[in-house]
């Protein structure tokens, strides 16, 4: 297959600013060793988090997926979160990070999506 040199300038990005965060994906077993956040200049964010997932999730905000505060979010209902340079993990019934974003500074809107796999960007 032929690249057009596009695509990854675009792809690098995206995973720059975030907006790619292997937030809509799972990795092999849950075990979260891919969901590994990036080096940010975030010094203050403020996310409102909507779950739109039918069941509560516990969310983890931390600097690593090690250590950090839980958030119990439940279902169909919103909470805001606030921090600093940290990631935001979504959690599965083990308490494995499954998703995974790292907030932009300032104020923004994101959710849990309806098949409770991952966290995106609200519009």
């Amino acid at each position: 297959m032929r690249s057009n040199g596009r695509r990854a300038p675009a792809l690098a990005l995206l995973l720059a600013f975030g907006t790619l965060s292997l937030a809509c994906g799972t990795t092999g077993g849950g075990s979260g060793a891919s969901l590994t956040p990036t080096p940010t200049g975030v010094t203050e964010f403020h996310a409102s988090v909507f779950n739109a997932c039918t069941v509560d999730v516990t969310l983890l905000v931390g600097v690593d997926q090690a250590s950090g505060r839980k958030v119990l979010l439940f279902k169909q209902s919103r909470d805001t979160v606030t921090g600093t340079g940290e990631a935001i993990w979504l959690l599965d019934e083990r308490e494995q990070p499954i998703a995974m974003i790292q907030p932009v500074q300032g104020n923004q809107r994101l959710q849990v999506t309806s098949d409770c796999t991952g966290i995106v960007r609200a519009p």
